[in-house]
């Protein structure tokens, strides 16, 4: 979502596309933990062909490729509860 679109969200609606966010952040970590436990098996095994190679080289940028999304829906995040801070700041409500 844009930022010009949360904007103008309730802060109901607010709290409930942070919730949102929170899953789609717990999907990416739980892609990092699997990309992680693959890799670490695979290379347990010990790295005997190209594919072992190859196949640990996609699972570490599939694993930092989750990383970057998280990063990056954590930050607009970070602007979505300053939003609902200066709102309840303004309504009076604690």
């Amino acid at each position: 979502m844009k930022p010009q679109n949360w904007s103008q969200l309730t802060q109901e609606e607010l709290e409930r596309l942070l919730i949102e966010r929170w899953l789609y952040r717990g999907l990416m970590l739980g892609i990092i933990l699997v990309a992680a436990i693959l890799a670490t098996y695979i290379a347990s095994r010990g790295l005997v062909s190209t594919l072992d190679i190859i196949t640990i080289g996609v699972l570490i940028a599939l694993a930092l490729v989750a990383a970057a999304v998280s990063f990056v829906i954590r930050r607009h995040d970070v602007k979505i509860h300053q939003e609902l801070r200066r709102r309840r700041g303004a309504s009076g409500q604690g």
